[in-house]
């Protein structure tokens, strides 16, 4: 049976305890939240991510429970959970008891191939999330109910690349017998690969940060030169093609960071969720994300061991500053790549 398991979080503590949520409440609230917030999204960072076509069910945990927001037929059949809240557009059902005994969640899921028909998520994406009170211990910078969802849409994002069968087909197919983590493994254990990645990279923040269109063109061509460079390097020395899976994961995590940070600026212009700050104590106000700049999180555009992600976010960028349409034409294409579409910008 093979798996496909997006991962925010790599490292879980498994001696955690969680603590109970005493107010229940709080949950339905906090769902209902995220509900709202990917119609934000939809209409103003990604066009049809909110959409019922696209829509991904929610699954919620708790240290004892399991609350899943809109769970097709298949789940409700497998784990019989009972209704106890619902608004027009979320139907919120709970578990008898949690579905399985991971003490963290950050991730959307699927199962597939042989053997995994009876999997509640076979061929449809689940998002996963722990509660706040959980994330929070295990991701220690996660001090607000704003941030932690900023984390929930990244995975939410992925959720929405899966529902595109091409995307999802290709995956499957062609990709997921490599993971991400045979890629981060080369960028840890091999210099000379990491070396070349971060200079590719400094390519594209020249690129970003360049007024002029032979000076962003130049240092687009210097990337593509180098990055053609480290790919016949890998194959030479590790016998390892990696650009269809490196293009893969480039553009499924890349454009899921760049929801990310869009929603960390989004949250600067919009009304704080009344109803929720009177409840849930974790919620800010937004106050945080007012003088939001991504100077201060230089993790977003920086390489490290998961280094597509950040060379991804930066092509997305990029293609945002030359004005590339891309958001239409990704995932609908299974095997369509950010790389791809910067290589098709105007001289």
């Amino acid at each position: 049976m093979q798996k496909l398991l997006i991962l925010f979080v790599a490292i879980i503590s498994c001696s955690f305890k969680p603590q109970n949520i005493s107010n229940e409440q709080v949950i339905f609230e906090r769902i209902e939240y995220i509900f709202n917030l990917k119609t934000k999204i939809g209409n103003q960072i990604w066009k049809n991510f909110d959409t019922k076509k696209f829509d991904v069910p929610l699954i919620y945990y708790t240290d004892s429970s399991s609350y899943v927001a809109n769970p097709p037929k298949k789940f409700i059949q497998k784990f019989q959970p009972f209704f106890v809240y619902g608004t027009k557009n979320v139907k919120i059902y709970k578990t008898k008891n949690r579905i399985d005994n991971i003490p963290f969640h950050m991730e959307t899921s699927m199962s597939s191939g042989d053997g995994a028909e009876n999997d509640y998520n076979y061929n449809s994406p689940f998002m996963n999330c722990s509660s706040f009170e959980v994330t929070s211990k295990i991701v220690t910078d996660t001090h607000s109910t704003e941030y932690w969802t900023t984390m929930i849409m990244h995975e939410y994002f992925h959720g929405f690349q899966f529902k595109h069968k091409a995307f999802a087909d290709n995956l499957t197919a062609n990709i997921a017998t490599v993971s991400e983590d045979s890629l981060k493994n080369i960028y840890k254990n091999e210099n000379w690969f990491s070396q070349k990645v971060n200079y590719e990279n400094k390519f594209l923040l020249k690129a970003m940060q360049a007024t002029t269109t032979i000076e962003i063109n130049n240092n687009i061509d210097s990337f593509f030169v180098a990055r053609k460079d480290r790919r016949a390097v890998t194959k030479q020395k590790l016998k390892f093609d990696i650009d269809a899976y490196e293009k893969t994961y480039e553009t499924m995590e890349g454009t899921a960071r760049y929801v990310e940070y869009k929603l960390q600026v989004l949250f600067a212009t919009l009304q704080p969720d009344k109803k929720l700050a009177a409840s849930d104590s974790s919620f800010h106000d937004y106050e945080e994300f007012k003088n939001y700049k991504i100077e201060n999180d230089p993790w977003l555009y920086t390489t490290g061991k998961s280094y597509f992600y950040a060379t991804g976010f930066n092509i997305v960028r990029l293609l945002d500053k030359l004005g590339i349409e891309y958001k239409t034409r990704l995932f609908k294409d299974g095997q369509l790549s950010l790389e791809q579409l910067l290589l098709t910008r105007k001289r």
